[in-house]
């Protein structure tokens, strides 16, 4: 028996700093996006009559079951959990490091939203009594995978420490001239990733040459967030390069091919543009057409991947009957929960509004999970 990620390169996304957009416009408070005439009322009566119990711990039973699953539609974070403890007892006593890297990678991505979740939630709620066993366990065996593999200088293992050392994660200083030099040795040793950190940390500093020098050598290794930064790069005419529209989304669909759970964005940014549904860049006319079934294919493909932009699109999508989705309120919710555990603002708006009015025949209404969100 071997590990089966769902990708064969997810880790954990380091932080929002390789997710270049424009600036969005402002956030405006939000309003009943369906068409439903009695949501109005539902509110105010439903705030005015709402009564708060101790049965905050029940909120998983309360969101519908998705009864079908298709091929692009992500785990539920209890799920994701549920596979890799299936899997870590035989991950521990292989001899494959590529497989063992494979799940530390996805084990420290799920640990990683749960602990980012729990800290957010500190500022409502109470703090959960201890990390549980089971994801405290799974947390340190995939830290011990890793560093006895790092420590043997696996490229893919040196560049998780030196992501750890530039964010200050799983117990690692925060040292950003160790995760340089982390990041340098495993892109010598072919690491094609760490060649897009090193160029975040150069452009970072202000060194455009050097920042351009890594990212092109990323992209001449396929390396998707490579690809997606000189994509935007070009698209956007930054640090003295031409504007090339053409050249801007050729590295964008790239990246958009080839996604991994550690750079996502690729994706979703070229699955918005296909529909339209980016305001903030301009795009002449005939550059690439409006194709909206793509759309949705590169978008699903980025929620995938744990993309919470990307999960927040396809809950509206589902919610709107957009992007040619049906209108189903229990992916909705599904992929607004999602969302909501990596801090999506709009993701808990749109939970509290299902959850303060129900919807009839799949889940009742619940007012103390609707104020909770």
């Amino acid at each position: 028996m071997s590990y089966h990620p769902h990708h064969t390169s997810a880790t954990y996304v380091p932080g929002m700093d390789d997710y270049y957009m424009p600036t969005s416009p402002a956030l405006v408070a939000p309003a009943p996006q369906r068409h439903m005439p009695e949501m109005s009322d539902q509110i105010q009566e439903g705030i005015a009559n709402m009564q708060l119990s101790d049965t905050a711990q029940h909120e998983a039973a309360a969101f519908p079951q998705v009864p079908y699953r298709g091929r692009h539609i992500p785990q539920t974070d209890a799920e994701f959990e549920s596979v890799l403890e299936a899997a870590r007892v035989t991950v521990l006593n292989s001899n494959d490091p590529d497989m063992q890297l494979a799940w530390a990678q996805d084990a420290l991505q799920y640990v990683t939203i749960c602990l980012e979740n729990e800290d957010r939630l500190l500022q409502t709620q109470s703090p959960r009594p201890a990390q549980p066993p089971v994801e405290r366990q799974i947390m340190v065996d995939a830290i011990n995978i890793v560093t006895f593999l790092a420590d043997q200088h696996h490229p893919k293992a040196e560049f998780m420490r030196g992501i750890w050392h530039e964010f200050g994660r799983f117990g690692s200083p925060h040292d950003k001239r160790e995760a340089f030099r982390c990041y340098a040795r495993a892109a010598d040793r072919g690491y094609a990733r760490a060649c897009y950190r090193l160029g975040m940390l150069y452009e970072n500093a202000n060194d455009e040459e050097r920042a351009l020098d890594n990212y092109r050598r990323g992209v001449n290794a396929q390396d998707s967030a490579s690809l997606y930064r000189l994509g935007m790069i070009t698209l956007r005419g930054q640090y003295n390069q031409p504007r090339d529209y053409a050249i801007g989304l050729d590295l964008i669909r790239r990246s958009a091919d080839s996604i991994d759970e550690n750079a996502p964005q690729g994706a979703y940014v070229y699955g918005m543009l296909l529909a339209r549904q980016l305001p903030q860049i301009k795009l002449p006319e005939g550059v690439l057409p409006f194709d909206e079934p793509e759309a949705r294919r590169y978008i699903e493909n980025s929620a995938f991947c744990r993309f919470s932009k990307a999960q927040l699109k396809m809950a509206s999508a589902y919610e709107l009957a957009s992007l040619g989705c049906e209108f189903d309120p229990a992916l909705s919710l599904h992929y607004n929960r999602l969302a909501a555990r990596q801090g999506e603002p709009e993701a808990d708006m749109a939970i509290s509004k299902w959850f303060l009015v129900g919807h009839e025949g799949l889940f009742p209404k619940h007012e103390e999970l609707s104020y909770i969100y």
